[in-house]
């Protein structure tokens, strides 16, 4: 039996590391593959590296599509591990459609995330959500009762919204993205900086982002640009990827020479 206490006492997430200490448990007793909730793909590799001496179990990382940015963690016994095409081809997920008109309404991907939660579905069922032009979005959702989801009519704002849940060869998958070293050199090391910097958006558009809620550092939501960031500092930006802080040097002219990786 897994030490709970030993475990989280370090965590510095520790609801999603509970989750994940309780289908461990679920797995050894019942010599069956369990999944958790979405997170974050980043929220997801930083907690298991506290079970990385855990010799019992092994665990999977997915979220339906290469380079997804909310993903689920499967646990299964080490005596009992699942071939790899098997947990992706039985993960535990359905498609979604958000069909509306909004061609003088934009709207982002947290709204519609906000527009199936505020309809009853929980956050952790709720995976990648991306947006198709001016005609809606679509994305991923847990595989659970759907029935009252699918062909109803919602409302996202003014605008009427029509939900398909459909499979998820019928989704258009956002392009992978392939990892990429950005280098370039700043005034300061600042969020808003380093952001708009990697994430190729300009200063005013990551700030606004930044100050609504919609960007993570270190798997947390922060509403600060001025936040100075440091080596090892993980930046997350939905629809957009990740950005890891490899290196920043001092000039002689006292400015940033900054070393990312866009992943």
């Amino acid at each position: 039996m897994i030490d709970l206490k030993e475990i989280l006492r370090n965590s510095n997430y520790k609801k999603e590391t509970e989750e994940l200490i309780n289908i461990a448990s679920l797995a050894h007793k019942h010599w069956e593959t369990y999944w958790t909730g979405f997170n974050s793909t980043y929220v997801c590799e930083e907690i298991l590296k506290d079970f990385e001496n855990l010799n019992d179990f092994k665990f999977f990382v997915y979220g339906g599509f290469s380079s997804s940015q909310r993903s689920r963690i499967a646990c299964f016994r080490e005596d009992n591990i699942p071939e790899e095409d098997f947990l992706i081809s039985n993960f535990p997920i359905q498609g979604i459609k958000m069909i509306g008109n909004f061609l003088f309404d934009n709207a982002k991907q947290e709204d519609f995330r906000s527009l199936l939660i505020e309809n009853g579905v929980n956050e952790k069922k709720v995976g990648d959500i991306w947006t198709i032009g001016d005609r809606g979005a679509q994305g991923i959702i847990d595989d659970f009762d759907t029935k009252y989801l699918n062909e109803e009519f919602f409302y996202l704002r003014d605008v009427k919204v029509k939900i398909h849940v459909v499979g998820i060869d019928e989704l258009q998958i956002p392009n992978r993205r392939l990892k990429k070293l950005v280098n370039t050199v700043e005034a300061s090391t600042r969020l808003d900086a380093i952001a708009s910097a990697g994430f190729r958006i300009s200063r005013t558009k990551i700030i606004e982002r930044i100050e609504n809620g919609m960007l993570k550092l270190n798997g947390s939501k922060v509403n600060k640009p001025t936040i100075n960031l440091k080596i090892g500092d993980k930046l997350e930006l939905e629809n957009k990827g990740f950005i890891e802080i490899l290196n920043l040097e001092i000039t002689k002219r006292e400015r940033w020479k900054v070393k990312l990786l866009r992943k």
